[in-house]
C-alpha cells in the first residue's frame, strides 16, 4: 500500500479560500483555528503539503520545464492549443498565452505548498501529541518546504522567500524577490533539518512519505546545481553507505504502476487508481495523439514526445531504450502506425483517463549515483567516479568506460543522465547548471533546422530561468520585477 494524499474538506481546512501567493487569505478565526488541535488534525495538515505535488503547476508540467526546451523532447501540433509548443520553441511569455497559465501555475502551486508548510510548522509547535511523530512531520513540512522552494528557483531565480505563516492579505505585498543564494541558503536548512528528523523508512501504510535519505539526496541535488561538489560528496555518500537503496535488476520495474516506492525510489510523487482524482495523465499526456484505445483511452495528447536525438542517444544494446521509448503503435482497426512516443511511464491496466498509477520519480537511487560519480570526478577522483557510471551502464547491458580522463568522463555522464533519467523533467537544469546549455541546444537546433517563426531557434543566456508570470508583477510592481530579457 502506498500513501496518497487523499484530503478533500479537509485540504481546504489547511488552506483558506484562495491559494494565490499575492492573495493568500489568512487562517481566520473559526472553524480553521479549530482545526489544528490534535495530532490527526496536524497529519492531514501535512497531507494537504503533499497533495500539492500533483498539481498542474508540479508533478504535470515537469516535462515543459524539464524536457520541452531541450534535445530530448518536442510537442506535437496538437498539443499547442495547451501551450506546449510554446515551451518546445523557447517562446514562453510572462502573460497572455496558455503557455503563461502554465508559467503562472508552476509559481502559484509552488507557494501554495510553501503556505502550507508554513502553517505546518507555526501550529504544530502548540499542539499536544507524541514528540517523535511531531518531529517527523516537521521534518517532512521542511523536506517539502525545500522542495518547492528549489523548484521555484531553479525555474525563476530570484524568488520571494516566505517561511512563516502569513497574518493578513496584505503580508504577502511585503516580500520582493531575494537573491537565488539566500533562498538556496534556506532550503540547504531546511534539508539539513529534515534529515536530521525524518525516520531511513516507514511502516507500508506511510510508504512514499519523505525519508532521510530522500532529504540527504535531494540536499546532494541542491548543492550539485550550485557547483558545491565537495559539499555534496558526503551526502551522497552517505546515502549509498546506508544501503536502504540499490537499483533494481529490472530498469522497467522502476517505472511498474504495481511496483511504487520500490527500492530505488528515494522520492516520488504519489499515484494510485480508484477514480478518487489520485491518478495521473501521463499515459494520456504521452501517448501519441490519435493513438485510439490501444493505447489510451480515448488516444493520446501527444504533449510530449521523443525526439530523433535521444532516440540515437542510446546505444546499441541498451535495454533502457525499449523501455523508454516505443517506436509505434496499432491502432484500434490494426493499423501499425510509425510514431515514437514515451512508454516510460505507460499504465497499461487504465480503465479511465487519468487514472495512471505510474509514481513519478523526483529522486531514484541511479541518479545518486550519477551524481556522486559527477562529484567525485569534479574533486579530482575520476578513477572512483568512473566506477559508479559503470554501475548504471552495467545494469543497461552496456560496456563499462575505461580510461576516461575528467573530461571525457564529465562528457560521459553526461551522457549517461540523459539516457538514464529520459523524461524526468531533469535534462535541461542539467544542462543549465552545467553551463552547456547554449553550445548542446543550439549544435540540436542548427543540426536538425529546428525554426520558429521562420528563424532557427538558437538558445539564450537570459533563457536559463523562465519569466516571472506577469500578473505577480502586476499584483506587487514594486517588489516583483521581470527577469531580464523578457
Amino acid at each position: 500500500m502506498k500513501f496518497t494524499p487523499i484530503l478533500a474538506l479537509l485540504l481546504l481546512l489547511a488552506t483558506g479560500c484562495r491559494e494565490d501567493f499575492i492573495n493568500l487569505n489568512p487562517i481566520n478565526a473559526g472553524s480553521t483555528d479549530q482545526f489544528y488541535k490534535s495530532a490527526n488534525d496536524m497529519t492531514n495538515a501535512i497531507n494537504a503539503v503533499y497533495a500539492v505535488l500533483q498539481s498542474n503547476g508540479i508533478a504535470n508540467s515537469y516535462y515543459d520545464f524539464g524536457d520541452l526546451p531541450t534535445d530530448d523532447a518536442y510537442a506535437s501540433s496538437n498539443a499547442c492549443v495547451a501551450g506546449h509548443c510554446d515551451f518546445d520553441n523557447l517562446a514562453v511569455l510572462p502573460s497572455g498565452s496558455v503557455a503563461s497559465g502554465i508559467l503562472t501555475s508552476r509559481w502559484t502551486d509552488a507557494y501554495k505548498g510553501i503556505y502550507r508548510a508554513n502553517i505546518v510548522l507555526n501550529r504544530i509547535t502548540s499542539v499536544q501529541m507524541d514528540e517523535t511523530r511531531k518531529g517527523r512531520i516537521i521534518g517532512e513540512a521542511k523536506f517539502l518546504r525545500a522542495f518547492y522552494y528549489f523548484t521555484l528557483v531553479q525555474t525563476f531565480g530570484d524568488v520571494p522567500l516566505v517561511t512563516k505563516e502569513l497574518a493578513s492579505p496584505s503580508d504577502a505585498t511585503t516580500f520582493g524577490r531575494e537573491p537565488v543564494a539566500k533562498v538556496y541558503a534556506q532550503i540547504q536548512q531546511d534539508l539539513t533539518e529534515a534529515a536530521s528528523a525524518l525516520p531511513a523508512t516507514y511502516a507500508t501504510a506511510d510508504a512514499g512519505r519523505a525519508t532521510s535519505g530522500a532529504a540527504n539526496g535531494l540536499l546532494g541535488r541542491v548543492l550539485l546545481f550550485q557547483g558545491k561538489f565537495s559539499e555534496a560528496l558526503p551526502l551522497l555518500k552517505a546515502v549509498i553507505d546506508s544501503k536502504a537503496y540499490q537499483l533494481l535488476p529490472t530498469y522497467e520495474d522502476v517505472f511498474s504502476p504495481t511496483k511504487g516506492n520500490n527500492a530505488e525510489i528515494l522520492f516520488s510523487i504519489q499515484y494510485v487508481r480508484g477514480g478518487v482524482g489520485e491518478g495521473n495523465l501521463l499515459t494520456y499526456q504521452f501517448a501519441p495523439e490519435n493513438s485510439g484505445n490501444s493505447v489510451q483511452i480515448g488516444g493520446g495528447n501527444g504533449s510530449s514526445r521523443p525526439t530523433p536525438d535521444i532516440e540515437g542517444a542510446f546505444e546499441a544494446g541498451d535495454l533502457r531504450k525499449a523501455i523508454t521509448i516505443s517506436p509505434g503503435y496499432t491502432t484500434d482497426q490494426g493499423v501499425k502506425v510509425d510514431a515514437s512516443w514515451i512508454r516510460k511511464f505507460y499504465d497499461a491496466g487504465l480503465v479511465a483517463r487519468g487514472e495512471g498509477s505510474v509514481d513519478y520519480p523526483i529522486l531514484r537511487y541511479s541518479d545518486v549515483l550519477l551524481m556522486y560519480a559527477e562529484c567525485l570526478n569534479e574533486t579530482g577522483n575520476s578513477n572512483d567516479g568512473l566506477t559508479y557510471l559503470n554501475t548504471v551502464r552495467r545494469r543497461a547491458g552496456i560496456p563499462a568506460k575505461i580510461g576516461l580522463s575528467q573530461t571525457e568522463l564529465r562528457i560521459a555522464i553526461e551522457q549517461e543522465r540523459r539516457v538514464e533519467l529520459a523524461f524526468e523533467g531533469l535534462r535541461f537544469f542539467d544542462l543549465i547548471r552545467t553551463n552547456r546549455a547554449i553550445p548542446v541546444l543550439n549544435a540540436y537546433f542548427s543540426k536538425y533546422k529546428i525554426q520558429y517563426q521562420g528563424v532557427t531557434l538558437q538558445f539564450q543566456e537570459y533563457q536559463k530561468v523562465f519569466p516571472i508570470p506577469q500578473d505577480q508583477i502586476d499584483v506587487n510592481p514594486s517588489k516583483i520585477t521581470q527577469n531580464r530579457g523578457y
